[in-house]
């Protein structure tokens, strides 16, 4: 069975991927892939706040850089595009980004940091989802392991959910 490795804090999530046929690693054995669920933890001081988003991607790239990883997924919320509107500029996210404060620029930041791990020669995908349920992720995640076999080693998914 496929050995992989959730980052994330939603243990529903990770039952969820379970039943998808994955294996759960718990410890930085090596595994076939990573999966990172990025959250809002809502703290009120700047560098807690990123522990949900830029914290969690810098763990599991610390597992790429030391294994061989044949997949990673990121998934984040829409925060990095939510923001204030700038003027001058039309809405829509083909249009650039706009963080929507500490958590947005995390969000941004997972979305960087994922091309290490497509230069590290894993299959990437960074999703960023609207989904505010359990099973909306859920839905996500399963969107994501749907992708891989796309032949594209660095994709970023809008999914609006």
């Amino acid at each position: 069975m496929a050995k992989l490795r959730y980052f994330g804090r939603n243990h529903i999530v990770s039952q969820y991927i379970e039943t998808l046929g994955w294996d759960i690693a718990e410890n930085d054995e090596e595994v076939d892939a990573i999966i990172v669920d990025t959250f809002d933890n809502q703290s009120a001081h700047h560098l807690q706040r990123l522990e949900g988003t830029v914290a969690l991607m810098r763990s599991a790239l610390d597992i790429v850089e030391a294994g061989n990883v044949k997949s990673f997924v990121a998934l984040t919320d829409q925060s990095a595009e939510n923001g204030n509107k700038r003027p001058n500029v039309p809405n829509g996210p083909e249009h650039g980004t706009r963080p929507d404060g500490v958590h947005g620029f995390g969000a941004l930041t997972v979305e960087v940091l994922g091309r290490l791990a497509a230069k590290k020669g894993a299959i990437t995908r960074i999703v960023k989802h609207a989904g505010t349920s359990d099973n909306a992720v859920c839905s996500a995640v399963q969107h994501a392991i749907q992708t891989l076999d796309t032949g594209e080693i660095y994709q970023v998914i809008r999914l609006d959910i």
